[in-house]
């Protein structure tokens, strides 16, 4: 089977990505893609990033900001029907967000790419409904892209401890359905409460119908309305992930290589989304764990394939820093209320 490696850039201004057309020539044609192209041998991802968007579109992106989204392995064997594994394409697309300037985003109006094949600019919400059919190896992009940069995530029931249970239910619901941003991603991480933590979540969940919810596996099963992912922990790793659903969406908390290792296998075969890589500093919720630092942070993003939120010690005014360390967003408790 040949294999190929890709360099994606899902180029964005203002809630706007650029898209090329391909040709109904080429493999997969008639459709819709990012833009970017082959790695070279002497290349890394992003070294042939900035080479092909300035090859394709003619704009210099060295200076610009770029976000790791993460890679994706896909093969072409059902796509063409081609019985012939030898002829079947195989490819990993190290995929990159890059952010243009308003100069870069007005220098393309009205042009054409370098092979005078057709550029557009389109909404992210026509993007990721689907108005715009894309290659089948783009699709996962659509999901990552669904996602906010920032995460909160929820304090236990029992810091909201009261000596009548409905009334500790009754405070965590009414201080994150006031508090929560418009269209939030909440990890409501309830911890040790299990016996009450479908209560709340779902009364919120009523509430707050904007919220993308994110729980555990334990708390997933337990409420009415599914929730949008499911984020295994620690004791998941323990259990292991032979009866994991293939219908859901997953996150995952990683601490180390071969959390991040484990994850990768996972998502040949689910739909894991992204991770929590963690801790980045020292945080109050666990005071023994050893801060990894950003740089071996990123030593560790390195290795993900898909995006991963910093956690930790981190307040949304990290999600820049973090950014330029591999990760896709950061997430958070104190810092994001």
């Amino acid at each position: 089977m040949k294999k190929i490696q890709v360099s994606l850039a899902v180029i964005e201004f203002d809630e706007q990505f650029l898209l090329g057309f391909r040709n109904k020539n080429q493999h997969q044609g008639d459709c819709y893609e990012f833009i970017g192209g082959k790695i070279d041998n002497n290349e890394t991802p992003k070294s042939a990033l900035i080479r092909e968007v300035s090859e394709e579109i003619g704009v210099d992106i060295r200076h610009n900001h770029i976000i790791n989204m993460g890679q994706i392995w896909h093969d072409y064997v059902e796509d063409n029907n081609d019985t012939d594994k030898h002829n079947t394409k195989s490819v990993v697309l190290f995929v990159f967000k890059v952010v243009f300037t308003r100069l870069q985003f007005d220098s393309l109006q009205g042009k054409k790419g370098a092979e005078q094949q057709p550029i557009v600019w389109v909404k992210k919400a026509d993007l990721l409904n689907k108005k715009y059919p894309l290659p089948n190896a783009n699709t996962r992009i659509l999901t990552w892209l669904a996602f906010a940069n920032q995460i909160v995530i929820g304090r236990e029931l029992a810091y909201f401890a009261d000596d009548e249970k409905l009334k500790t239910i009754e405070n965590w619901v009414d201080f994150y359905a006031d508090r929560l941003p418009k269209n939030a991603h909440f990890y409501a991480r309830l911890k040790d409460h299990h016996e009450f933590n479908h209560h709340a979540i779902t009364k919120l969940q009523k509430m707050r119908t904007d919220v993308v919810f994110l729980l555990s596996r334990a708390d997933a099963l337990s409420v009415e309305i599914k929730p949008a992912v499911v984020v295994l922990t620690y004791d998941d790793f323990c259990r292991g992930f032979a009866d994991l659903a293939k219908d859901c969406c997953y996150f995952a908390s990683c601490h180390n290589l071969d959390d991040v290792i484990k994850i990768n296998a996972l998502a040949k075969t689910h739909r894991v989304v992204g991770i929590f890589l963690s801790p980045v500093k020292a945080t109050k919720t666990h005071p023994m764990a050893k801060p990894l630092g950003f740089e071996k942070f990123q030593a560790l993003a390195n290795h993900a394939h898909m995006p991963v939120f910093a956690l930790g010690g981190l307040s949304p005014k990290d999600c820049q820093i973090a950014q330029r360390y591999g990760a896709y967003g950061v997430a958070g408790i104190r810092g994001f209320e």
